[in-house]
């Protein structure tokens, strides 16, 4: 019984953390919480992929 209770806690809390994680994320903004900061070179914080593989291609040379 009690290690029922562990493994809910556990899940409950799990979901919970990713669901902060998230919501904290989304009141940044687009841009601001991007992964892709490095590379973006744009108003809108779309993606350069022409800039992202050539860096990838630096990186691997």
């Amino acid at each position: 019984m009690i290690i029922n209770i562990l493994i809910g806690v556990l899940i409950f809390g799990y979901a919970l953390y990713h669901m902060t994680k998230f919501f904290r994320k989304s009141t940044q903004g687009k841009c601001a919480s991007c992964a892709q900061q490095s590379s973006c070179t744009t108003d809108d914080c779309g993606i350069d992929w022409d800039k992202t593989i050539q860096e990838a291609q630096n990186q691997s040379s």
